[in-house]
């Protein structure tokens, strides 16, 4: 595999891979998101083709609950589709995320995390825009750096694929999505390595065509909505499993390992920070410096933030820990 660095930002390091590995991209630009849809359009207009050689077709809506419904359709045809967005934008498009991941299809929304507007707008970072997302069924994969930004969004578009579980991958705005890094770029080989041919294969045989007819979209009753929400729990518990074997798999290509949970620090720290997103690449050198001073503190990155998997968070956690600190980024009166 090619060493060859480049230098760019996150927003064009996540268009790069998105532009590669789908067929239709909905958009609707919002800040700081924006320049991932634009590079896509303009790739697309120049003619620039995915990794199976046909021109990713970009459609623009009226607003981002447009784009969220045009992804829907798009994903109940059999296509492979993204979209891009960030605080109210994201917002906008929970009420079909709730369909999306209702009906256990495979999808990433990259999203540039951005404050909600509050008492004012801000265009600014922080995670309160994914945090309210939560409850919709899509797993949240974060990513700490512009690297994480490109290796994430492919590790979430291949794990998505296997898990059927839809994700929302993020990285913080500006701060991520705008900071100019060399990276070491991806090239199509891994590409159609991770994007597995009969997982693909199996999305588009559960598209709704006249030969492959299907109801969804119907009203039930609450014995059998009960019942039909109930049935999704063992596609969420095997999640977790399925995001870290592709993690390995990525890691076998790349030699860039990533898990559920990172930990750095002292091997028996007694203090323990718990964080996600950019502060975390910070966090983790202050940590490790301190620990070869003989601080026996440590940093717990999260990585996979829905479905929380219990177990390897506590397995990331020294036995030794006395306490934790756990640092959010989102304002909950």
């Amino acid at each position: 595999m090619s060493k060859q660095m480049v230098t760019l930002d996150a927003n064009e390091a996540v268009a790069r891979v998105t532009h590669k590995i789908n067929e239709v991209v909905a958009i609707y630009p919002i800040t700081p998101a924006s320049p991932i849809g634009e590079w896509a359009d303009q790739w697309s207009a120049a003619g620039q083709t995915n990794i199976w050689g046909t021109v990713p077709q970009v459609v623009e809506l009226q607003a981002e609950g447009g784009a969220a419904g045009a992804v829907h359709g798009s994903l109940q045809a059999g296509a492979l589709t993204t979209t891009f967005t960030a605080s109210q934008g994201l917002l906008l498009m929970i009420p079909n995320m709730y369909k999306i991941a209702g009906e256990l299809t495979p999808t990433v929304f990259h999203i540039a995390a951005r404050s909600l507007a509050a008492q004012a707008l801000s265009i600014f970072g922080d995670h309160s825009d994914v945090m309210a997302a939560r409850n919709t069924g899509f797993a949240l994969l974060a990513a700490n750096s512009v690297q994480e930004a490109m290796d994430m969004a492919l590790i979430a578009s291949a794990a998505t694929l296997e898990c059927r579980v839809p994700f929302l991958h993020f990285f913080d705005g500006f701060r991520t999505s705008h900071e100019i890094n060399k990276v070491d770029p991806l090239p199509d080989e891994l590409l159609r390595k991770m994007m597995r041919p009969e997982l693909i294969q199996a999305h588009r045989q559960r598209g709704l065509t006249p030969d492959n007819p299907f109801i969804r979209g119907t009203a039930q009753n609450p014995d059998v909505y009960f019942q039909a929400r109930e049935s999704v729990n063992n596609f969420y518990a095997a999640c977790p499993g399925i995001v870290q074997a592709t993690m390995d798999r990525f890691a076998a290509e790349t030699g860039r390992s990533y898990h559920l949970f990172d930990y750095y620090g002292h091997p028996e720290a007694e203090r323990v920070m718990i964080i996600m997103g950019s502060g975390g690449v910070t966090a983790a050198e202050t940590a490790t410096y301190l620990a070869s001073q003989g601080e026996k503190v440590g940093v717990v990155q999260v990585r996979l933030y829905r479905p929380f998997p219990v177990a390897e968070f506590i397995a990331s956690l020294p036995a030794s820990t006395r306490a934790i600190a756990v640092l959010d980024r989102t304002k909950e009166p």
